[in-house]
Order: structure tokens, then C-alpha cells, then sequence
């Protein structure tokens, strides 16, 4: 296995953020997001979900 292919999939934010709430789940921390950063991640993933079914439906012809 070729071990950058590795070392690039374990220091993923993703994987490392999954492992942190997991292991913030078994020590029982009280780990928790802040409001106005919950509200900044919601707002994001709205526009960019937009803005990209916007690009995608401009490339298509309206039948």
C-alpha cells in the first residue's frame, strides 16, 4: 500500500472530525459546537448546495 495514499487519508478533516466525535462520545465529554458556528456551517452548505445545482442546471437545456 502506498503509504502517502495513506498518511493523505488519515489526516483528512472529515475522517479526523468522525474520530473526534467518537472519541468525544466515549470519554462523555461535553463537547458541543458553538451557535453562531452551527448557524455559519448551515448557511454555508445552503449556498453551496445552491449555488452548485445553479451551475449545473445552467449547463442543461430547458425543455
Amino acid at each position: 500500500m502506498d503509504t502517502q495514499l495513506l498518511l493523505s487519508n488519515i489526516t483528512n478533516p472529515t475522517l479526523l472530525f468522525f474520530l473526534l466525535g467518537i472519541v468525544a462520545q466515549l470519554v462523555k465529554s461535553d463537547l458541543e459546537i458553538p451557535p453562531s458556528t452551527i448557524k455559519f456551517i448551515s448557511l454555508y452548505l445552503l449556498f453551496s448546495i445552491g449555488f452548485k445545482g445553479g451551475q449545473e442546471l445552467a449547463h442543461e437545456d430547458l425543455n
